[in-house]
């Protein structure tokens, strides 16, 4: 529990210097993990690419490039790419998701990264970002 609590303390401290947020017109938004400091997978880091709705709802989530291997990061994508679909932003950190056996580094770094990404989301927003 302390490591979770620092680590969002980090990014959010980065979340600060950065602007991964991106409101768009019809009042959904992109949040991109690239420039965020979360866990990594085996072979670094696993950006991705968090939307949400215009009702802050997680609308899907883009797996960007990364070193991961193929077979690991693909099994990783298929049991995760909806894990989150449809929850609130305020929930997500709540919401417990289990990383996938044989493709944990994989998977831990895909949870990191929504992680760290909703939790930038909701600094900006106590920023007056939105």
């Amino acid at each position: 529990m302390k490591k979770a609590i620092l680590l969002i303390s980090l990014l959010v401290a980065v979340c600060a210097t950065t602007t991964p947020v991106q409101k768009r017109p019809d009042g959904s938004v992109t949040i991109n993990t690239s420039t965020l400091k979360a866990a990594e997978g085996y072979f670094g880091p696993t950006p991705i690419i968090i939307h949400l709705d215009s009702h802050e709802k997680v609308s899907g989530i883009e797996f960007l490039p990364n070193d991961e291997t193929p077979s690991y990061w693909q099994m990783a994508v298929e049991k995760l790419s909806h894990a989150w679909d449809g929850v609130p932003a305020d929930k997500v950190s709540i919401l417990k998701v289990d990383a996938v056996s044989g493709a944990t580094y994989s998977s831990e770094g895909i949870i990191s990264n929504v992680q760290a990404g909703i939790a930038c989301y909701l600094e900006s927003k106590g920023k007056g970002g939105d």
